[in-house]
Parts: C-alpha cells; sequence; structure tokens
C-alpha cells in the first residue's frame, strides 16, 4: 500500500478545521485548486513507525501524519505527469535514506534525520522538502532547480538547521550549497565512481549507491568538507 493511501479519507473542510493557524495549511489547501482532479485528503493520526520502505504515489494526492514518521528503511515521495502533492508532518522524521522529487511537496513541523542521504530532483515541477526544525543526513543532493529549507526554529537560510553536506544550486536564499550543482567539474575530483554518469554525479546511482550504506564522495574531500563545516 503507498503511504498517500493509508490512514483515513477526511474532508479539506475537516483538514481547516483541525489545522486552523498551521503554519503549512494554507500551502496544503492549494493542492485543491493546482490539480484538474482534485485530491481526497487523508491523515494518519498517531504517526507510523515502520521497517520498510514507504513510497508515495504518482499522486494527486494530499495528506497529513499527525505524529512521527519512522522508519528503518527508505521513504521515496515522489510523483510523475501528476497536478501538486502536498504532504504534512507534525512530528518528526527519520529514515536510512530520503528522495523527493515532481511535484511532491513535504512539510515537516520536527526535525528531519536521515542515517543515509537525502535527494531531491525536478523541483521546476514544484518539488520541496521543508521542516521548521534541524535537518541531519550524511549528504544532501539536489539537482540545481530543487529547494529546500530548514528553520530549527528561525528564519530562513539559517546555516545551523542543516547538518549535512549540500550539493545544489546557488541560486536559492533558502541554503548555501558546499558543492555548486552547476559545475560539472566538481564530478571525479569530488564524487566516488559509483555515483558518477559521463562524469558527473547522477542522483539515481546515488541512491543506488547509499542504499548499500556507500557515501556519494570520495573519503578525503568528504573528510575536508565535514572539517570545515564542524560535523
Amino acid at each position: 500500500m503507498m503511504l498517500d493511501e493509508m490512514g483515513r479519507e477526511v474532508s479539506f473542510e475537516d483538514i481547516s478545521a483541525r489545522y486552523r493557524g498551521h503554519e503549512s495549511l494554507n500551502w496544503f489547501l492549494e493542492t485543491r485548486d493546482l490539480n484538474d482532479e482534485e485530491p481526497r485528503p487523508r491523515i494518519i493520526e498517531g504517526g507510523l513507525d515502520v521497517t520498510h520502505e514507504l513510497r508515495t504515489s504518482d499522486g494527486p494526492w494530499a495528506l497529513i501524519i499527525d505524529g512521527d514518521l519512522v522508519t528503518t528503511g527508505d521513504l521515496v515521495f515522489m510523483t510523475e505527469g501528476a497536478g501538486t502533492c502536498a504532504l504534512i508532518v507534525t512530528g518528526n522524521v527519520r529514515a536510512r535514506n530520503i528522495s523527493y522529487g515532481g511535484s511532491a511537496r513535504v512539510a515537516v513541523d520536527g526535525d528531519i534525520t536521515a542515517s543515509g542521504i537525502i535527494t531531491g530532483s525536478w523541483g521546476s515541477d514544484g518539488a520541496v522538502l521543508g521542516t521548521s526544525g534541524v535537518l541531519t543526513a550524511r549528504a544532501l543532493l539536489l539537482d540545481p532547480h530543487t529547494p529546500i529549507w530548514a528553520n530549527a526554529g528561525g528564519p530562513r537560510s539559517v546555516p545551523e538547521a542543516f547538518r549535512t553536506l549540500i550539493v545544489g544550486g546557488t541560486g536559492w536564499q533558502e541554503f548555501v550549497p558546499d558543492i555548486d550543482a552547476d559545475m560539472p567539474e566538481n564530478g571525479e575530483q569530488t564524487f566516488v565512481p559509483e555515483v558518477l554518469k559521463n562524469g558527473m554525479l547522477d542522483l539515481y546511482l546515488a541512491r543506488k549507491h547509499a542504499e548499500r550504506g556507500g557515501s556519494p564522495f570520495l573519503p578525503e574531500v568528504e573528510r575536508s568538507l565535514r572539517a570545515k563545516k564542524g560535523l
């Protein structure tokens, strides 16, 4: 069963009443108007704690997890050919690896912690991941078009909220990358061969490598970057 098929179906009116004043409520309600087919919102009460991979469907979907979202496996928030999707987690998120892309928009009230890596792609279609707390991961790998944010209880662009090494675009206000995703020459000088395609970082290969417990960075590069950032 897909993550967005779990829990129980509710109405947008129910969501509006229950989460009145929530920072991401209007953002969540936008899914009614940004899709040709209005999604049927669902809520998972009490959170989730599992030992297997959790995925979302192509959508459109609108889901609230009222509690923590925890798995020792991977979390995959991906859509393809769908309208705008939205997920709010009112607690913390913990997983091995996390991927988001397409039109998947995910907002977390607590902290996001990945023991492996987080990857984001196709942000031009609306994909975004954000936390009001701290984001911790071995590495955060984004294509140049994909945003992410971490507030740690304060305003956006709080460097201390990102406890990870960031590969991403330099045009975003929400974060400062450690490696510029627009610089292809960073490839063989920065990343292990297992995550490169034609000499450039490939996010799919990076995800598969992370599933085997591998880091995307060359050991000496990772040590240097982590030391520089105090991680």
